[in-house]
């Protein structure tokens, strides 16, 4: 007699593949048990004689044991797949997928779910971000029908797609909704992380980012350990900047990591974090040539070329050290890029930037009121939102206009939160 997780399965199996030729109960069932026990039989809640399960799958001209087989090993494919997809190692993620892919099983209702999500999250690993949103709305749709995990792992990958359209305050939204005793990946520490220092909430974004750094550890997941040490020493800059030397030292430390590693993508971001650093520092010359180093390991299609791209042409342009001429064509080659992408930041990113190259202070101001600050209010970065009012607010005073700059003064109090408001 078949008992327990076995039973299990091989119900779900016969009763997958019953609905998937067309055949109802009774028909599977005539001649060979009740349509009652074939019900009891596909929950999983009856034993049953191995003659009635093997000419069950007979007529369904399926092997059972080997279909057993085989879900088990779907199963153990998603699993593995997940933990490349959370190591970040792209070769052995690619290959799962297609095993994936190719398995009939994927949509049996156990793995169907699971199998769209990590489709999702690799697809956002792609940068194919409309694809992967299509997929988690229409998972969204039957959020009454998933489990806890099922629940868990949605909102993980959609705060990740909030997170990569500059949503950041959805991201934490949702990311901050997720419940730690019902998903065992703590890998979302790091998004929560990465999205708090995107408004610049810097000790919130530090204590995240810990957390992650102990779960990468303890999961011996060393390409993660770089990711986020890296996240802790920009994080270490961010209000006060830290001692250049040691600072220095542990960039050169990270460098050495990835190169170990052979990870030329997390050597060229810490490149690009190691440039803007300097460039706070108003070393200007140095920045330019690490953001240069920056995008010279980097293709074009990958999501931070463009932020170097542009970080490479503000240094240079503080540097002095390449032709206006150059810069102009590479602002242009940037604001083409970004359109061709709809990266909506972006697009406005460099159009700030060209009307700066062109000297068109105007235009430079009329860009910041009516398309950087309405954009950066919906993604949440209050110290951003903060930096372009008071550049608007220093113009309007030197164009003379008192009554906008006091607007806008006035704008920058009521938005500024005191300690004391807490009492």
């Amino acid at each position: 007699m078949a008992l327990g997780v076995l039973a299990v399965i091989e119900g779900r199996i016969i009763k997958f593949y019953r609905e998937k030729q067309g055949f109802t109960q009774g028909k599977l069932a005539e001649g060979i048990c009740s349509v009652t026990h074939l019900s009891k039989i596909e929950r999983g809640i009856t034993e049953y004689s191995s003659e009635i399960m093997n000419m069950l799958a007979e007529r369904l001209h399926i092997h059972i044991k080997k279909e057993a087989e085989s879900y088990k090993r779907l199963h153990q494919t998603l699993r593995s797949w997940h933990d490349a997809i959370i190591m970040q190692q792209k070769e052995e993620s690619a290959a799962f997928k297609v095993e994936a892919e190719l398995h009939p099983l994927k949509e049996l209702p156990d793995f169907r779910v699971i199998y769209q999500l990590l489709l999702s999250r690799y697809e956002l690993y792609q940068n194919q971000l409309n694809k992967a949103y299509d997929r988690l709305a229409a998972i969204q749709q039957e959020e009454q029908e998933l489990t806890a995990f099922e629940m868990n792992l949605l909102k993980h990958v959609l705060g990740i797609y909030y997170f990569l359209t500059a949503k950041f305050s959805q991201c934490i939204e949702t990311l901050k909704s997720i419940i730690p005793e019902q998903y065992n990946n703590q890998e979302y520490f790091y998004h929560l992380a990465l999205a708090y220092h995107s408004i610049h909430s810097n000790i919130t974004a530090y204590y995240y980012g810990e957390q992650a750094l102990r779960y990468f550890r303890k999961t011996l997941n060393l390409l993660r350990i770089i990711d986020t040490e890296t996240l802790l020493l920009v994080e270490l800059n961010a209000k006060e900047l830290h001692d250049y030397e040691e600072t220095k030292r542990m960039y050169q430390k990270l460098l050495r990591t990835c190169d170990v590693c052979k990870s030329t993508e997390r050597k060229a971001k810490l490149m690009h974090n190691f440039a803007f650093d300097h460039h706070r520092r108003k070393k200007y010359i140095e920045s330019s040539g690490l953001y240069k180093k920056a995008m010279d390991l980097m293709e074009e299609s990958e999501p931070i070329y463009l932020l170097t791209l542009h970080g490479y042409v503000r240094a240079s342009r503080k540097a002095g050290n390449v032709p206006a001429e150059t810069l102009l064509k590479l602002a242009e080659k940037g604001l083409r890029l970004a359109e061709k992408r709809n990266s909506a930041k972006s697009v406005i990113d460099f159009k700030c930037l060209l009307a700066l190259l062109t000297n068109n202070e105007s235009e430079y101001y009329r860009l910041i009121e009516e398309e950087a600050l309405p954009h950066i209010k919906e993604s949440g970065e209050i110290v951003l939102i903060e930096h372009y009012k008071k550049k608007l607010y220093e113009y309007y005073m030197a164009q003379k206009k008192e009554e906008e700059a006091f607007k806008m003064a006035q704008s920058i109090m009521n938005e500024r939160v005191s300690y004391y408001d807490y009492d």
